[in-house]
């Protein structure tokens, strides 16, 4: 059951950093930001964000952005990054081709669990539907959620361009 709330937490804060780039500074807790510490030296932090019962940094170390998960005790939980279709496995792409040939790729999340290895989330959307899938390495899906897409009516401004973590 944790691991389902975990993975839960994950989709949650993937779905909120797509739909809001600008997150309220947060600071964590003395015993998440001394594991941080531990786990990733060197590494820059651009921000906390807490998600249920756990802390998420979104950091810098090498190359691109990369999310740290926490739980509030600072027992880490894993890591994820958004990816391009070109390094997610071969057979998983295969399936997202073939099963949901009506949708157009949108984003695509690695998660390294400690838990349970690496999954993937990816965000599909078609005219009328929006669709997250977290799928293995293979392409095997454990957890969809479908929403509909509401119609948007014509706007005088342009949006405010989504940023998304490379």
């Amino acid at each position: 059951m944790k691991k389902i709330l975990f993975s839960s937490s994950v989709l949650i804060y993937c779905l909120l950093v797509a739909v809001s780039s600008n997150a309220q500074a947060t600071s964590a807790p003395a015993d998440v930001q001394k594991a941080f510490d531990e786990h990733f030296k060197n590494a820059s932090i651009a921000r906390w964000a807490p998600i249920q019962d756990s802390y998420v940094a979104t950091f810098t170390q090498g190359q691109g952005y990369r999310d740290a998960y926490f739980t509030n005790e600072g027992e880490f939980k894993g890591v994820g990054r958004y990816i391009s279709v070109d390094l997610l496995p071969i057979t998983a792409q295969e399936k997202i081709t073939s099963n949901y040939s009506n949708y157009e790729l949108s984003q695509l999340y690695q998660f390294e669990s400690v838990d349970n290895g690496i999954s993937f989330f990816a965000v599909l959307k078609n005219e009328k539907n929006e669709l997250t899938l977290k799928m293995d390495a293979v392409g095997d899906v454990s957890f969809s959620k479908r929403n509909k897409i509401k119609a948007t009516s014509t706007m005088s401004e342009p949006l405010a361009a989504n940023t998304k973590h490379q």
